[in-house]
């Protein structure tokens, strides 16, 4: 009999030598940091403007399409989804097709439909299931950095005609606003040229001591402020939401910033809040509100 002792344990020395055994080689972490529009805000002025900046969106962090193509494909996306083009794409209507929906939606509304898919239920053959939920499964095991690649990969894909027009690229009306309709009546002509709008109910057993506040202190205290030039308030009955909406004027955005971040009109923000229950705000550089004389009657 042969004695194989000495063959196998040279053997085993050098498969260990050559690594078998050991785990794959880690990729490098992929730093995700990066904005094309990175904002700078105070404090101060977050709170005022209702917790998230002026105009703010959620902006993914960076991903790259050729990972996110693999993922696509490793996941089995493309049994539900067609991606006319791709080589691993079938002819499929078990979900949207996917060939030009980075023209459709921003890369925000990818991620959702992603981490919850139920959030947006879209109308379609068996897209909606028997529980009213969205048909696509939901994948809780997935990374921050595939999530990425993936919203990537799915912005690329771009046949048709362009549908959705992101933020910044939208063009901009001869009064210097961003995006309007394109036959938007004339606004009055007014010294105010920016706008802060705060949209609230107010609660319960409130409305008289916000009124005798109002009128003995609050308008006076807001129109005290250099480059405030008018505060409205009106009721809106007409849509879903807070009914009651309060626009202060300002001579011009400076001014509007000025008042956002000085930390002496912490004090009446909060006054006012005291009266009101929870409200977004908004900012405006043309007049949010205004009757059309032309279209009204008498």
């Amino acid at each position: 009999m042969i004695d194989r002792t000495p063959r196998l344990a040279l053997l085993l020395v050098v498969l260990t030598m050559q690594g078998c055994g050991e785990p794959p080689p880690q990729k490098p972490a992929r730093d995700l940091r990066g904005s094309a529009r990175p904002v700078r805000i105070s404090m101060m002025a977050l709170h005022m403007s209702g917790g998230v900046p002026p105009r703010w969106r959620f902006t993914p962090p960076p991903g790259d399409v050729a990972e996110g193509r693999k993922t696509f494909e490793e996941l089995g996306c493309h049994s539900c989804h067609t991606v006319k083009g791709e080589p691993f794409s079938i002819e499929t209507d078990t979900g949207p097709d996917l060939s030009g929906m980075g023209t459709h939606h921003p890369p925000e509304y990818f991620v959702e439909s992603i981490m919850n898919p139920d959030a947006v239920l879209v109308e379609g053959k068996g897209w909606i299931d028997s529980a009213g939920r969205s048909s696509m499964p939901t994948y809780p095991d997935l990374t921050v950095v595939q999530i990425a690649d993936l919203v990537a990969y799915l912005s690329s894909l771009t046949q048709g005609g362009r549908h959705y027009v992101p933020p910044d690229q939208r063009p901009v009306t001869t009064m210097g606003s961003p995006w309007a309709p394109p036959s938007l009546p004339a606004a009055p002509a007014s010294e105010a040229k920016s706008f802060w709008v705060q949209s609230y109910d107010v609660k319960e057993n409130m409305l008289g001591p916000f009124v005798a506040w109002w009128k003995s202190e609050g308008a006076k205290q807001f129109m005290a402020y250099d480059g405030v030039v008018g505060l409205d308030t009106w009721v809106n009955l007409t849509r879903e939401g807070p009914s009651m909406v309060s626009i202060l004027a300002f001579r011009d955005e400076a001014a509007r910033e000025r008042f956002l971040s000085d930390p002496a009109t912490e004090a009446l923000g909060n006054k006012f809040d005291e009266f009101i229950g929870p409200h977004p705000h908004r900012s405006f550089d043309r007049t949010p509100l205004y009757r059309v004389p032309s279209l009204s009657a008498p």
